[in-house]
């Protein structure tokens, strides 16, 4: 039996009332429920009726109102209902669908369900046609618990049910989908977190997933629930779902691979918080694991990861060793996107070394392989790292122009984080444009948004850059207090290289005070002592103005002389 054939035998009963209902019903307001739970049913059923004999008499008219931010239902009909062309001869049926993407799966009283039972009355005269609303259950469940009046005005709920075949189907297109998640937009990942809710609850409930096949379904899901609110900021609810799935992997050999990608997915939140210590450990456990069991793939991403908190150590030249037996594996095995990645971050090692064209042309090799597969997240990521080279290089107009491309991605995306850290780097632009209200608007919504998704590194480095601009407008007790919370901040999560550097900048302004000199000399023996253990270049500029301090006879580094 075909797809069509199995529906229809499954829901001969509902289909034959939905059909007398349309057929029977007078042309004016007569509203009624359809439940249909996945879109590929929802498709065969519409085809169904719009086909059926007993409906040749019929204009059905298909309204799409899958918007997420859709508040004003009847205005949405209204204005669909005058683009269409009548057919007097016929009675006009109006199918709505999509409204389930407004109404949404969680929290209370709705936008557009708080408006639609306020309108409620307005509908009679305004949309004077029978209207079948085609939603899933949990839809209708919530239309009728928070539009209780526009609710009443249904003459009938029709159910149809959806085959096993059908939904284990959905489940595995859905966490099987090779559409890369940095590729979608933020409606797209919040459209995915419901449909893997939709899954877990019902589908994958924790009673029923307890071996086999359902409980690596359980946990594939998990993991991907926590990838996607990662994607966008929501590091908490990543955390729980990540956490829960390595719960359920435990030390079951066959789950191994499941186990790994876990770990590896918590051990990158904790870094993009800062978290290096608990991230060295999560990656570590991670690798072992893919190396166990010969997941190549896993290996090379999590070498990545490892080499990246290096980085934020000072520790370059561990760095570019694991990026390099990475970028092997990568290319032996094909992973195009794993290239790209690690192209990537070699790319911004050579930038920080100040070898600039070499950086360049390996940005341009991530840039096209990102492009090739589509991954947009990437893209935009790699555009501010070029960006950021081309600062290097004086020229800032092509840094803005990128650094705005990247800019535009991260907001369609929703990845708040690559939003904040690009702000961050044109408000920078703007500072030593002289353009400081602009800056400081710029650094003010960075901050914000780093605050608000726990990138504390982030976070740090807004600080210090605000602390900067105050030093430079003469505020200095205001900069003292950003730089102070800036360290407080890089010692906790032992980012060693900006530690060194706001110990320095902070050294620099409390000896221009020359009121606490004994405080300023420790902090810049503090950060020239991370400089030398480091092997930066910075550390013979630290040196130099340490030695000034010293002596006290020539103002700090920064600073105007006056006296010359």
């Amino acid at each position: 039996m075909s797809e069509r054939e199995v529906f229809i035998a499954r829901n001969q009963q509902s289909l034959a009332e939905l059909v007398t209902f349309v057929d029977f019903v007078d042309e004016k307001l007569t509203i009624g429920f359809v439940e249909v739970n996945f879109a590929k049913d929802r498709d065969c059923l519409i085809d169904i009726i719009t086909t059926h004999p007993q409906c040749q008499d019929i204009q059905f008219e298909v309204v799409k109102l899958s918007d997420p931010n859709l508040r004003f239902v009847r205005d949405a009909i209204v204005e669909e209902l005058n683009k269409i062309q009548r057919d007097e001869n016929k009675k006009l049926v109006l199918i709505i669908i999509g409204l389930e993407k407004s109404i949404g799966m969680s929290g209370d009283y709705p936008p557009v369900l708080q408006d639609l039972n306020f309108v409620r009355d307005a509908f009679t005269a305004s949309v004077p046609h029978p209207l079948l609303f085609v939603l899933p259950d949990y839809a209708i469940t919530r239309l009728a618990k928070y539009a209780p009046d526009f609710w009443a005005w249904g003459r009938k709920v029709f159910h149809f049910e959806t085959g096993q075949l059908t939904r284990e189907e959905a489940i595995h297109q859905t966490i099987g989908s090779d559409r890369m998640l940095g590729s979608l937009e933020l409606s797209q990942k919040q459209e995915r977190i419901d449909l893997l809710q939709r899954f877990l609850m019902e589908y994958c409930p924790s009673g029923y997933a307890d071996t086999g096949t359902n409980l690596k379904t359980r946990i594939n899901i998990l993991i991907q629930l926590g990838q996607a609110y990662s994607s966008q900021g929501e590091f908490a609810k990543a955390k729980e779902n990540l956490e829960q799935a390595l719960e359920l992997a435990n030390d079951d050999e066959n789950l191994a691979s499941l186990h790994a990608t876990a770990l590896y997915e918590l051990g990158t939140i904790q870094l993009n918080q800062g978290e290096f210590q608990d991230a060295i450990a999560l990656y570590q456990q991670s690798l072992n694991i893919a190396r166990h069991i010969g997941d190549v793939q896993a290996e090379a991403a999590t070498l990545n990861g490892l080499a990246n908190i290096h980085i934020q150590q000072g520790k370059i030249e561990q760095a570019i060793a694991l990026f390099q037996q990475s970028l092997e594996l990568q290319q032996r095995i094909g992973n195009v996107q794993g290239e790209a990645a690690t192209l990537n971050s070699l790319a911004c090692i050579h930038t920080q070394h100040g070898e600039i064209e070499k950086a360049i042309a390996l940005f341009q090799q991530s840039l096209e392989l990102q492009r090739r597969i589509g991954d947009v997240q990437a893209e935009a990521a790699t555009l501010s790292n070029l960006a950021g080279t081309y600062v290097y290089k004086g020229e800032i107009e092509q840094a803005i122009t990128l650094f705005q491309q990247s800019l535009k991605f991260h907001q369609r995306l929703g990845n708040v984080q690559g939003e904040a850290a690009t702000l961050h780097q044109l408000a920078y632009i703007h500072a030593h444009q002289g353009d400081i209200e602009t800056a400081i608007t710029l650094y003010q919504q960075s901050l914000n948004l780093t605050q608000l998704i726990g990138d504390v590194q982030g976070e740090a480095a807004t600080l210090n850059n605000l602390a900067g601009i105050h030093t430079k407008q003469g505020h200095v007790e205001e900069a003292l207090a950003l730089f102070q919370q800036s360290l407080d901040l890089t010692q906790r999560i032992g980012d060693a290289q900006n530690q060194a550097a706001t110990l320095a900048m902070l050294g620099q302004l409390l000896a221009d005070k020359k009121e606490e000199l004994e405080t300023a000399l420790n902090y810049l023996q503090q950060a020239l002592d991370i400089l030398q253990r480091l092997q930066s270049p910075d550390a013979e500029t630290v040196s130099r103005i340490l030695d000034r301090v010293k002596r006290d006879s020539y103002p700090v580094v920064g600073k105007n002389d006056e006296r010359e």
